[in-house]
């Protein structure tokens, strides 16, 4: 017999050898799930959009709003990834088994990033989201303001494709869309008026704002309900490691922001809250100008949240903002032995409410439920006393009260699976039910009592999906689609809104990117005025009423210099918007309900609704906006430049031609540099300069022989109503044909830094000084009636509120 010459344990050893070899390249084509969460180190704090990176395979994934990432990947004999977040030192994992990892990066905030080496980092270039910008708390913090106010909205005022109402509002308008086309968001919850003192400052307290992102274009499908932009505000979840206060002392108000631990490293708080105290200075002002007047004026912000981990797969997180502004205004003239008195006052308010639940189903599928309430009020009232006859032991008096406002209850769900690297699939559904109170009208006299109220309903529904594709690291792609459905009495309405962004890298640091977005509004604001006042009142479309829509498609060149680190944008954009709505000519909802009370008539006119006031119409936006950017470092800042126009048609208004809307401007620019030589000293400077607003002014005035000595209303546009018992009649011509003078200020400040060694906090002392060169910007026009040699003449008046202003401020942390 003959025997192999190969023995049984020499077979053995080939098939043990053969079976390491068929499994070595099992594991080397073996992936493996790295998953958790990204925190701010020392505070645990998670930072949304965080970035998980392999440097190897060139693949990333961004933590959500919640700080929670996932990224699958093959395994190599090793995998490293690298953790980073703007503003923050990187973290690093290495991971040596072929199998899933649960891992919570900590990234500890730096204060010069010269001297930090920077191991890997993903750029704008290689993100397929374009027309978004994100603020940093640092730049919050260190651009110089009116007042030394620490305002988000003003922030976002100085980047391109955002502008103001005018000079000193708060009042956003992006793309060429209207405020109400914003929908501006604090931890998920909508809110309609984002202003105190008419305009002139923001709601957000920026002592409780974790993050702030703005997306003018390429909508992601998971945002809807308005046209123009998303405004995405998270509040901070508070320290769970130690107990923290920070707050400032300003001129016109103070604010204060105390978070720590409930149970540490796992439950904790934030609360905060900002105060005016402009009584001290408005009551003895009124009185030393007008005797027998005072008014007041207050606002103030409270903000809570509480947060809780349920176990290792299940968080838990409430949290609350409510604000108001009261002003107030009291007057008595002493007529011929009888003193007439009258009081008014204004009062607005918002408060919300938001709930979640985040939980893990698996490492690669993140859920949340939330459940939102959002409530806005508006309320102002009248009072009057009054004599017919000197000496009268009579009197009769009149008082009205006007309520507007809207309150939202929303059920939300949203769930996120990450299969691989290659995709990250969002889908989610929601419900909403909008309750409109546009008028509670009550007029008291004393031989009458008139009171009137209406309520709008709605409710909407939304489901949306979209996937991020990632095509070998240069091409990626977000297709999505969201339906929506709003139901009203009578009527139910749809709107399919397809979404589509790519981006295409012709080199790591250079990317051209692409995006279109249809989007669709259910809730309109109709106003008369730029800044919220009683006339503006939020509407739900109605059976007659259809709901806005705009495309826009935008194409845009993003580049990132790594030495200096600098990124430019330049992105062009084209915007269409249908059904939008404006007052017709001399008509206004508050007006009109006055004549109504005034003729006694509101039974008889009850059928009258906002509907038969308002005109629907279209308009179209356009234009190139040019940022570049630099964002860490001792030296940090940008310098934007949009061209622009904005135009809106409407059959019933400038005799059905098309006009420039009153918030276009073709040109806007912006310059903010900011400076820290040393740790202890932060200098900043930021220059604006922005074409003038577009109004309507009359051309011409003629004297009336049928009118003179009466009271008279000459005006074509809603915008302007203006009184004269002159006499004169005044001509308009065409809708906003008149541009104001160009807007610029040049402001600037210096913060000096102490610390304090026992508490490891600091104390902050800043100097500002806004329009440095006292350059008078026209706030608004009038025309005034002046006599020269006997003959009337009509002269352009201008208003400017807003002189060279220096504050100062103390801030301090500890």
């Amino acid at each position: 017999m003959i025997h192999n010459p190969l023995s049984f344990k020499s077979h053995l050893k080939v098939v043990w050898l053969l079976a390491f070899l068929l499994l070595c390249g099992v594991l080397r084509g073996q992936n493996i799930t790295v998953s958790g969460h990204i925190y701010e180190k020392g505070s645990r704090e998670s930072l949304p959009g965080g970035l998980v990176y392999d440097p190897v395979s060139q693949k990333f994934n961004n933590a959500n709003s919640y700080g929670f990432y996932s990224l699958t990947l093959p395994y190599h004999d090793g995998l490293f990834l690298v953790f980073n977040n703007f503003g923050y030192v990187n973290d690093t994992l290495w991971v040596t088994a072929p199998e899933d990892r649960e891992y919570d990066a900590y990234l500890a905030k730096y204060q010069f990033l010269e001297t930090v080496e920077i191991t890997a980092e993903k750029s704008n270039t290689e993100q397929v989201q374009m027309s978004s910008i994100k603020l940093s708390t640092k730049e919050i913090q260190q651009v110089p303001m009116l007042f030394g106010e620490k305002d988000v909205f003003k922030t976002l005022l100085l980047m391109p494709g955002v502008q103001s109402a005018s000079e000193g509002t708060s009042g956003i308008y992006v793309r060429g869309g209207g405020p109400d086309q914003n929908l501006i968001i604090l931890d998920e919850a909508t809110i309609y008026n984002a202003s105190h003192l008419l305009g002139f400052f923001s709601i957000f307290n920026g002592d409780a704002i974790k993050s702030v992102e703005l997306i003018k274009g390429g909508f992601p499908a998971r945002y809807g309900g308005r046209l123009s932009s998303v405004i995405d505000i998270n509040m901070k979840d508070g320290n769970k490691e130690s107990y923290h206060c920070e707050g400032g002392v300003g001129i016109i108000s103070s604010n204060v922001m105390v978070e720590g631990p409930v149970i540490k490293d796992k439950a904790s708080f934030m609360i905060s809250g900002r105060t005016t105290y402009m009584d001290l200075f408005i009551v003895p002002i009124m009185k030393i100008v007008s005797k027998g007047s005072s008014a007041g004026y207050y606002f103030f912000d409270l903000n809570g949240k509480f947060n809780f981990n349920l176990g290792k797969k299940d968080k838990l997180y409430l949290s609350a903002y409510f604000g108001r502004d009261k002003f107030h205004l009291a007057q008595s003239d002493n007529y011929l032995g009888n003193t007439d008195k009258y009081r008014m006052g204004l009062f607005w308010q918002n408060a919300t409410a938001t709930a979640r639940w985040n939980h893990l189903f698996t490492n690669k599928i993140f859920s949340n439920l939330s459940f939102v309430f959002s409530d806005y009020k508006m309320n102002t009232y009248m009072r009057y006393k009054y004599y017919y006859a000197p000496n009268d032991p009579d009197n009769e008096s009149l008082s009205s009260d006007f309520n507007s406002g809207i309150r939202d209850y929303t059920l939300k769900y949203d769930i996120a699976y990450h299969p691989n690297a290659t995709h990250h699939l969002l889908a989610g559904a929601a419900v909403t039910y909008h309750e409109a109170r546009p008028n509670a009208m009550t007029v008291k006299a004393d031989t009458l009592t008139l009171h009137q109220v209406e309520k709008e309903r709605g409710l909407e529904y939304a489901v949306y999906v979209e996937d991020e594709i990632n095509i070998r690291n240069r091409f990626r792609i977000n297709p999505g689609v969201r339906l929506v459905a709003f139901s009203v009495p009578h009527k139910t309405w749809f709107s399919p809104e397809p979404r589509l962004s790519m981006s295409y890298n012709f080199l790591p640091n250079l990317a051209l990117k692409a995006s279109y977005a249809m989007m669709s509004q259910n809730m309109i604001l109709l106003s008369t005025s730029t800044i919220g006042l009683p006339t503006d009142l939020w509407v739900p479309v109605t059976d007659r009423v259809r709901p806005q829509r705009s495309q826009q498609v935008a194409l845009g060149l993003h580049y990132d210099l790594k030495k200096p680190r600098l990124s430019f944008s330049l992105e062009g954009y084209y915007k269409r918007m249908n059904n939008i709505l404006a007052y017709k000519e001399g008509t206004s909802y508050f007006v009109n309900l006055i004549d109504q009370i005034l003729e006694e008539s509101f039974e008889e006119q009850s059928q009258g609704h906002w509907e038969d006031n308002v005109t629907a119409g279209k308009g179209w936006s356009y234009g190139v906006e040019f940022l570049v950017r630099k964002e860490v470092g001792k030296f940090t800042g940008w310098i934007g430049y949009t061209l622009s126009w904005t135009k809106q048609q409407f059959d019933e208004l400038n005799f059905g031609e098309p006009f420039f809307a009153r918030y276009d401007r073709h040109h806007d620019v912006s310059i903010v540099l900011m400076y820290s030589p040393t740790k202890k000293i932060n200098l900043s400077l930021s220059w604006v300069f922005a074409t003038g607003n577009a109004v309507t002014l009359p051309t011409s005035a003629y004297e009336s022989e049928t009118l003179e000595g009466s009271l008279n209303q000459a005006s074509s546009s809603q915008d302007d109503y203006i009184f004269y018992n002159t006499g004169f009649v005044e001509n308009y011509g065409k809708k906003n044909d008149f541009r104001m003078k160009p807007f610029h200020h040049l402001d600037i400040g210096v913060q000096f830094i102490k610390p304090h060694k026992k508490n490891n906090g600091q104390s902050i002392f800043e100097i500002s000084v806004y329009n440095v060169y006292n350059h008078h910007n026209p706030f608004f026009y009038y025309t005034e009636q002046v006599f020269v040699n006997g003959k009337a003449e009509y002269r352009l008046k201008q208003i400017s509120i807003f002189p060279i202003i220096p504050t100062f401020t103390y801030h301090f942390k500890f």
